[in-house]
């Protein structure tokens, strides 16, 4: 009589590649990792920059200088709204989070204060400008961060590492201790903002105008580019559609100037327009070059299920 096992294939003969197939569908391979240098370096650079930049332009300036001016921009606001990204979204405590954002903004800060004062030769007006600055940016960092906490709420996302001995990251419930918190931030935002020079004028509507924007230029650019750069798979797809939305912001752009030219409506200096084009170019490119270093050191965005706690008994 013929064995059972005599109809089964041989442990050197079974195929090797099914445990890899369902290893590499539930913990996708990395990609080949950048080394972050080429982030750090240019951010700090535009930090720097910055100012002295600004100062160099002529009178009028040249569609070059002003392009590569909006351009510096572009990269340090993407500076900005990834520290607001990171805290909003990573997995580690929040008090040690946001600690650790704003030691790394004002790092940035100090090298952005060292190019101004190096291009600003108006000792008088430099350190209110400085101050005004400083006072504001919790502010308006916490109005980018607002759609980033409303996606973490509602929807889970959270910034994980795959390891793949490690289960689901669960969301905690909020707490009273979290609305304490948050309150408490809020607070000490508007009280800062509150601090900066106004030489008697309402500056109020300057920071609800700085922290609309902030917040629009976040839902439009921080969502898309975390839903399409660190959840889409494979990671090449997910890096097409980010290209191809990044080029559609900057191309509706030429489509309203032609639109506009077309119906005869006054146009804005053409330096103008092809520095706006020169701002979203780096921006786009500071997000999607720091994801991609993100992802390939094994980092996602995931739905965290939330966990909902049990009324006792």
């Amino acid at each position: 009589m013929l064995r059972h096992s005599s109809f089964l294939p041989a442990e050197s003969e079974r195929p090797e590649h099914d445990s890899s197939r369902t290893s590499d569908r539930l913990f996708p391979q990395r990609e080949p990792q950048i080394h972050a240098a080429w982030l750090i370096v240019p951010c700090l650079a535009c930090d720097f920059l910055m100012a002295p930049v600004f100062s160099s332009l002529g009178s009028p300036p040249s569609a070059v200088g002003v392009a590569i001016a909006l351009g510096i921009v572009g990269c340090v606001l993407a500076q900005g709204n990834l520290l607001a990204a990171w805290l909003a979204w990573d997995d580690g405590p929040f008090l040690r989070r946001l600690l650790a954002h704003w030691m790394v903004a004002m790092g940035l800060y100090l090298i952005w204060l060292v190019g101004f004062g190096l291009a600003v030769r108006d000792l008088k007006g430099m350190p209110e400008f400085a101050r005004t600055v400083v006072l504001g940016v919790p502010l308006v960092s916490l109005a980018a961060q607002f759609p980033l906490w409303i996606a973490r709420q509602w929807f889970g996302w959270r910034l994980v590492r795959d390891v793949e001995d490690s289960a689901q990251p669960i969301e905690p419930p909020l707490k009273i201790r979290d609305l304490m918190v948050a309150t408490l931030v809020v607070a000490a935002s508007l009280a800062l903002a509150r601090l900066a020079p106004a030489d008697g004028k309402n500056v109020w509507p300057i920071w609800t105008a700085a922290c609309t924007v902030a917040s629009f230029i976040s839902s439009i650019a921080l969502l898309p580019a975390g839903a399409l750069l660190l959840r889409m798979q494979p990671f090449g797809r997910g890096l097409t559609w980010s290209v191809l939305y990044a080029s559609a912001w900057i191309a509706l752009e030429w489509i309203l100037v032609a639109i506009l030219r077309y119906y005869g409506a006054g146009l804005p200096p053409r330096p103008l327009l092809v520095a706006l084009s020169s701002l979203m170019f780096t921006f786009a490119a500071t997000l999607i070059l720091t994801a991609t270093i993100a992802r390939g050191r094994g980092y996602r965005l995931t739905n965290a299920p939330r966990r909902v706690a049990k009324p006792r008994r």
